[in-house]
């Protein structure tokens, strides 16, 4: 007979206020007694210390589980860093808990026997292949046997073999032997390589606005390539770097039963075809600025990519118009266009109108490119005549980026050189050879300061200056240059405006430290530099300063106040980004 409901009602409440009224169970303190290298992972990783500084601490059931394991535990623990003998033992008192450690001696690794069965390990092309593979394994004998280095070894090994030929490599069987007695680790390991791969055709999928030639050219390699990750990372990345897409994914077909030429997948989202940017902003050479600019990347249906910018500034203007062919396999773009710009600065009134063409190629940390720019041009010095300058250059520019972060560099280096010849015989007014370096260099120190270190050089052959256009003579100073002088004021003068010389030098350094928050940094630099017409009369020009750093999402942010110690002046600066 069951009992009436108003009584199972009152036990339940009488149940529940005994339970709120026991007493809560007293919780111990665990103490590790360990030598500082095994201290930390105990204390980290012991399932009795996680369970005891838990929000939700354990009842007296679990509680008493988790000591009775504690030596399998701790054992477990202290075996993945090469203690397999150590002494446990968990003191009590009260509700001071002690666990005293002895981890023993450490176990390291001795013989290692790697192997490659399968066509990867097949004649001279396998022989070389092992022994690549064990030079570069990155377990050595005698090294302590840690868990995490065994897995990240294995790892490593298995990726080398897979991003060459064979992408379905796997592990046949990895052991390793251990002897407490002795303390040592062997290590025996057998890789099954699979069959080589080879590339085959390319097969795109989401592509409607784009013709297909603008996916497949890029391809730097041809049917029957033998696969290798890089061909696919490198085509990944030249399909990213166009205007064409929003997002790409190029994946091979690996299917061990059909290894010859496996298909290539590329899977595209495609980029609207036309796009209109507009932008504003100020400078301290340059004052306020703005641009409209107009693209459209399928001109005839060919892939065609027509770009168009109008730049407005203070003291110049420019129209810019070009067409850019898509990149080919090799990686190089075609570019031809013209431009048309107006400038005075530094008293100097400057028309030019432009026509150029040039091709240029990008490849991991180098780009180069060369080609053909006919310029011609009006200069007028503030109060003086007009002058007439055509000149028809074959340039060579090359670059090399080698630094941590294209966006906000912290350590590396960055390279730039250019080469320019023109000849009377060829449309120029006359001969001249112009040959220009930069480098800059990115040195950090403790505590996230560094030393930023900077220099260009350059001359121009000629028989005299003024009948070089002014764009391939030098001038330097403001932000960027020789700070403390006004922007393009260092240089030969004519009536009062600088028209720039045939030689140019300068020098910077400056070292930047951390102040406040995360990201800020005070700056202190020296530059120095001039242009000149001949080296004879090159005199540099000093400039001191200080200023202030700011490591931006989109960029650094440098402000910068400094004195000219020819003029005895002080320019500021305000800069963004780190361009080169």
């Amino acid at each position: 007979m069951k009992p009436p409901r108003p009584f199972s009602a009152c036990l339940a409440l009488t149940l529940s206020l005994a339970l709120l009224a026991a007493p809560a169970l007293a919780l111990p303190q665990l103490r590790i007694d360990a030598p500082s290298e095994v201290d930390s992972l105990l204390g980290r990783h012991l399932a009795l210390a996680r369970a005891l500084n838990d929000s939700l601490p354990p009842d007296a059931g679990q509680l008493e589980a988790l000591r009775q394991d504690i030596d399998n535990d701790a054992r477990s623990l202290l075996a993945t860093e090469g203690y397999f003998s150590p002494r446990v033992r968990l003191d009590r008192q009260d509700e001071q808990w002690t666990l005293y450690v002895e981890p023993g001696p450490r176990t390291r690794i001795g013989k290692i026997a790697l192997q490659i069965d399968g066509p990867g390990g097949e004649g001279p092309a396998g022989a070389e292949r092992l022994r690549a593979l064990r030079e570069a394994w990155s377990l050595n004998q005698d090294a302590p046997f840690r868990q995490d280095d065994w897995d990240a070894a294995k790892r490593q090994a298995l990726r080398a073999v897979q991003i060459d030929q064979y992408p379905t490599a796997r592990w046949a069987s990895t052991e390793a032997r251990i002897d407490p007695d002795q303390q040592r680790a062997e290590l025996l390991l057998t890789l099954a390589s699979g069959p080589a791969f080879t590339l085959g055709p390319i097969q795109v999928h989401g592509l409607k606005r784009y013709p297909a030639e603008a996916v497949t050219r890029l391809a730097g390699f041809t049917q029957g390539t033998p696969y290798h990750q890089r061909w696919l990372l490198d085509y990944q990345a030249a399909l990213q770097a166009t205007p064409y897409f929003q997002l790409v994914r190029v994946e091979a077909e690996l299917n061990p039963e059909q290894p010859w030429l496996s298909p290539v997948h590329v899977y595209v989202q495609e980029a609207p075809k036309q796009k209109i940017s507009v932008g504003a902003g100020y400078g301290s050479d340059s004052g306020p600025r703005g641009s409209l600019g107009y693209q459209h990347h399928n001109v005839a249906g060919l892939g065609v990519l027509f770009a168009s910018t109008l730049q407005l500034e203070r003291d110049q203007q420019t129209l810019d118009a070009s067409l850019t062919l898509p990149r080919d396999g090799d990686g190089y773009r075609d570019i031809a266009g013209v431009k048309l710009a107006h400038s005075e600065v530094q008293q100097l009134l400057l028309r030019q109108e432009t026509v150029y063409a040039s091709r240029l190629r990008a490849r991991g940390d180098d780009e180069h490119g060369y080609g053909l720019t006919f310029t011609r041009e009006r200069s007028t010095p503030d109060g003086g005549d007009t002058s007439r300058t055509q000149a028809l250059v074959a340039r060579y520019d090359w670059t090399r980026r080698r630094v941590d972060s294209l966006l906000n560099p912290q350590r590396g280096h960055m390279l730039a050189a250019q080469l320019v010849g023109a000849s009377r015989y060829a449309g120029s007014d006359t001969d001249f050879l112009r040959a220009y370096a930069r480098a800059i260099g990115f040195y950090p120190l403790d505590k996230q300061a560094r030393v930023i270190l900077r220099g260009e050089i350059g001359q121009v052959w000629a028989a005299r200056a003024n009948d070089v256009p002014i764009d391939w003579r030098f001038r330097t100073g403001g932000g960027g240059s020789v700070r403390g002088y006004a922007y393009q004021s260092l240089g030969p003068r004519e009536a009062g405006a600088v028209t720039g010389g045939r030689v140019l030098a300068l020098a910077s350094a400056e070292y930047q430290h951390p102040v406040g928050p995360p990201g800020w940094r005070l700056a202190l630099f020296a530059d120095a530099g001039n242009a000149s017409d001949r080296w004879q009369d090159w005199t540099p020009r000093l400039g001191l300063g200080a200023g202030l750093r700011w490591d931006s999402p989109i960029g650094p942010v440098g402000l910068d106040i400094a004195r000219g110690q020819y003029t005895k002046q002080w320019q500021w600066n305000l800069s963004l980004g780190a361009s080169f």
